[in-house]
């Protein structure tokens, strides 16, 4: 891999947004059904020997936690409408920088998959994928198991999955997506959404979090499996056209050893269509110190995707955050928080 991520803090995230990936509300019979998978691993240092981050690697395998939530309209199926929540709405600046893909397809006999839309700067990638069962397959989320509900897909019933597959003369197909093997654009961890469109029918939207600089030609893998446990993946080549950043600026440290276990150095701060991106270098310099930091606040701005630390193939630490909402002016104060969300220390970056 070009870039590995060997832990991503919780950073940033309002509790509110925590709150909905836990309690979400069960889809409605009838409606479009709309599930959450997240793509990584949450590690608690003081409980593991492992990261005290989340963890994203490309080569392990990803463990899904699915949750269902109410579908909010009828058009579900674009990246507005798909990425929104009820904490949560893409910025209106974001929408000219839509790419519309019409020909990103790719077909095996009994069904096929297509990239309808993506957008993509300097820390996210979003791309929404449509998969077609044909006459073959009832869709589901690759999370569901064939004793689950048909509620999980927005259906109304007593029957299981595999049950209302049988009753239709049909074979489940469980789906997902994923961008993670392109290495050249530096992803580190993903999430997915998935509304079912009809039981044959359904669109996933694929949230890439990215340490990358560069769009260029991509590949979603679809991977698919039959309820025999049968592999059958399709890829789907398209191109990503990054948006622009604008009003670049740089931030200094006023005392960058001013939380024990790590050294920071200046901070960059971009604005894209998709809001703020706030990066700085860091230097570990005690590893189980390092180990207490589970949250990083920055000070008036809100972060959608939450942020981390990137360790890169050359050997430094970078934490980097996305997605933000909010303003930062001549000075931008960062709080650190511990596992038991105490404060362990702040760090005041001035404007150079």
């Amino acid at each position: 891999m070009n870039r590995k991520l060997i832990s991503k803090a919780i950073s940033d995230i309002d509790d509110a947004f925590i709150a909905e990936a836990q309690s979400a509300p069960v889809a409605k019979a009838g409606q479009p059904s709309e599930r959450t998978s997240n793509m990584g691993k949450y590690e608690n240092k003081r409980k593991s020997t492992g990261s005290r981050r989340l963890i994203g690697l490309a080569s392990a395998a990803c463990l899904v936690f699915s949750l269902a939530l109410t579908a909010y309209a009828m058009n579900l199926f674009g990246i507005r409408e798909m990425f929104r929540t009820q904490y949560r709405e893409l910025p209106e600046t974001a929408d000219p920088y839509i790419q519309h893909h019409t020909e990103a397809t790719a077909a095996q006999e009994e069904w096929s998959a297509r990239v309808t839309e993506s957008l993509c700067d300097t820390g996210n990638i979003l791309t929404t994928v449509t998969v077609s069962g044909g006459d073959k397959y009832i869709v589901v989320p690759t999370d569901a198991m064939p004793g689950d509900s048909v509620g999980f897909i927005g259906i109304e019933g007593d029957q299981t999955l595999s049950e209302y597959a049988a009753a239709q003369g049909k074979e489940l197909l469980f789906v997902g997506a994923t961008l993670r093997h392109n290495e050249h654009l530096g992803i580190f961890t993903e999430a997915q959404r998935f509304v079912n469109i009809s039981d044959t029918e359904m669109s996933i939207l694929v949230e890439s979090s990215r340490s990358g600089e560069a769009g260029g030609d991509a590949i979603c893998k679809i991977y698919a499996r039959d309820e025999a446990g049968n592999r059958l993946d399709l890829e789907v080549p398209f191109t990503l056209e990054q948006t622009p950043a604008e009003n670049e600026r740089i931030y200094v440290p006023v005392d960058p050893d001013a939380i024990l276990g790590m050294s920071v150095g200046e901070a960059t701060v971009k604005e894209t269509p998709l809001g703020l991106s706030v990066q700085w270098p860091e230097t570990i310099t005690d590893v189980e110190a390092s180990y207490n930091i589970m949250k990083v606040q920055i000070e008036g701005v809100t972060f959608h995707e939450g942020g981390g630390s990137v360790l890169e193939d050359d050997g430094n630490w970078r934490f980097q955050a996305s997605m933000g909402e909010g303003t930062i002016g001549d000075t931008m104060i960062v709080h650190f928080y511990d596992w038991d969300k105490q404060p362990i220390g702040d760090i005041t970056f001035v404007k150079k």
